[in-house]
């Protein structure tokens, strides 16, 4: 019988690996992740203790090895600017060399060239979202601009050097947000799109795809680009078929079952002063959990006016609201509560998770594509 091909991918601003989660979730799917390009650390060490905890590393007991081999990446800590690894405990060093090591991490996008990239047939590339969305300050991604959604254009020039090699990845997928379609940013995804097409890559039409229509109770319309080299799929119609009827059960989702322990702790952190400000944070955002419960955009912050959703809590706090718990956000977001308490393991701050979820794309949406992409990598039993 002849072997099915594997899947060779490569996650550009990995995140903590949303498309990694998506590609488990095909049964038969035979793929592996040859690399990933990401700068921030709480990202780098998330995606490493979620996808690749099995791997053993072996860390050198010598901490001058442990950064002479960190110092061949630029890291950041806040996911802005550059970190000096020299600030880190000896301790977090060494963990950042294991997750770095098990992951594969090739390191910011800014410093990748192509002639390190590793042979790929898909690459995904989830750039910057924060100065193309209606929350952020409008900078755009411009080519030459510096704006951090402008990152884009790294990705033309390692594509650039991956055509002089003749290794273009087979396939591409653009994800961000739909205000990439703006008028504010349409010239610049018009100039992207338009040197995709000068390189052999066939552009399919931008697809505003929201998970709400793919078995997720949260309300968040993303921009989806998919583009294959030499010829067109045509895939739109048959991941548009993929949407199901947005009926939900609630408790697949929300944790409100108090009694159990873990829920009841994680609600507590969740948990909010009542203060006028969250009284109106409650008028907007206040929702009764029920099977009709839609959950607004998870984003990067929910303690803000505009948030996910906000519910009655009575707990360590007295009788106020709470937010979404992280197991909730990452359900929401596709995420299983293994991959959860996979994050969670890390012992990082609300905020600091909350950080990475809200930043990170929905595992049912991308998991419609690659399962219409990616037909001729299942094995046929699962098909």
């Amino acid at each position: 019988m002849e072997s099915i091909k594997k899947l060779r991918v490569f996650e550009a601003f990995a995140g903590i690996g949303a498309q990694h989660s998506a590609l488990k979730q095909i049964k038969g799917l035979n793929f592996e992740v040859v690399g990933i390009s990401d700068w921030f650390i709480d990202a780098i060490e998330c995606y490493a203790a979620i996808h690749c905890s099995e791997i053993e590393v072996d860390v050198p007991e010598n901490i001058q090895e442990v950064k002479k081999y960190l110092s061949n990446f630029t890291f950041s800590f806040d996911s802005v600017h550059p970190y000096d690894i020299d600030r880190l405990s000896d301790d977090k060093l060494r963990d950042l060399y294991r997750a770095n090591k098990r992951c594969n991490n090739y390191g910011s996008i800014t410093e990748i060239k192509g002639n390190n990239m590793p042979d790929t047939d898909l690459l995904v590339y989830s750039f910057p979202c924060q100065d193309l969305s209606t929350g952020g300050l409008g900078k755009g991604m411009k080519k030459g601009s510096g704006t951090r959604s402008g990152l884009l254009w790294e990705v033309e020039r390692i594509l650039g050097e991956l055509k002089e090699e003749n290794r273009l990845p087979e396939y591409l997928l653009l994800e961000n947000v739909k205000t990439i379609k703006a008028k504010t940013n349409i010239d610049d995804l018009n100039e992207w799109l338009g040197f995709l097409e000068s390189i052999g890559y066939y552009n399919e039409d931008c697809m505003i795809l929201n998970s709400l229509d793919y078995g997720v109770p949260q309300d968040r319309e993303r921009a989806f680009i998919i583009s294959h080299l030499g010829s067109t799929k045509n895939a739109r119609n048959a991941i548009i078929s993929k949407q199901k009827e947005r009926v939900f059960n609630i408790n697949d989702f929300i944790k409100n079952d108090y009694n159990n322990r873990t829920f009841k702790k994680e609600a507590d952190i969740a948990q909010l002063n009542k203060t006028p400000s969250r009284d109106i944070m409650w008028e907007i955002n206040g929702k009764e959990i029920n099977n009709d419960t839609i959950i607004k955009t998870i984003t990067c912050n929910m303690d803000r006016t505009h948030t996910a959703a906000l519910f009655k809590y009575n707990g360590i706090k007295g009788n106020t609201y709470r937010r979404l718990t992280l197991r909730e956000a990452f359900l929401l977001m596709g995420f299983t509560e293994d991959e959860y308490e996979l994050a969670d393991s890390l012992n990082f701050s609300y905020r600091k998770l909350n950080k990475l979820i809200g930043n990170s794309i929905v595992v049912n949406v991308l998991q419609a594509i690659f399962e219409v992409l990616f037909n001729d990598y299942i094995k046929e039993e699962n098909k």
